[in-house]
């Protein structure tokens, strides 16, 4: 699925991006956390990537995004449906080579109930790739090292497409 944001969600990005860049800057100045950045890109870059994932995947499925700034970094939860948490992981890369992972540094950093992965097609254009819950994660999951250590990884052939997720919430609420 591709989301076409408009120019107030890509203001509301940016402003939150900023906002929580501002934090983590105070909190790195004072040593109270520690920057582990494993791109090039520099921390509003990351964020801005980030949230633009977290509006894109609010605005498929209809809840609103997480807009607390944390203390120490990310919390882990952009949002919240029924009482279930849900992680996005927002990649810049429009196209990468096969197969296009969901990945998390570690088995612990899956810390939801749901991922939702997604890609920067263009400067206004999400796709979202679809989502997993953390016991399948955790079951089909595969040890990858792209070069900057092992991380935890899903080929994204294992999602299930985002049109899905509202049944899947209900589904396992009910169970």
């Amino acid at each position: 699925m591709e989301i076409h944001l408009t120019p107030t969600e890509l203001m509301m990005a940016a402003h939150y991006a900023g906002l929580i860049e501002g934090v983590k800057s105070v909190q790195l100045k004072t040593g109270s956390i520690a920057n582990r950045r494993i791109c090039k890109q520099g921390d509003f870059a990351i964020h801005y990537i980030g949230m633009l994932g977290e509006i894109a995947v609010s605005r498929a499925i209809g809840t609103p995004v997480n807009a607390e700034i944390t203390v120490g970094g990310d919390g882990a939860v952009d949002m919240d449906m029924q009482g279930q948490t849900i992680q996005v992981k927002t990649s810049s890369h429009a196209k990468t080579p096969n197969p296009r992972f969901l990945i998390f540094n570690g088995a612990n950093d899956f810390a939801t109930d749901w991922a939702v992965s997604c890609s920067v097609q263009s400067p206004t254009v999400i796709r979202i790739h679809g989502f997993v819950g953390k016991e399948k994660f955790m079951r089909l999951a595969v040890a990858h090292d792209f070069g900057y250590g092992e991380r935890m990884c899903l080929d994204e052939k294992h999602l299930t497409p985002i049109e899905k997720f509202k049944e899947a919430v209900a589904w396992k609420k009910a169970a």
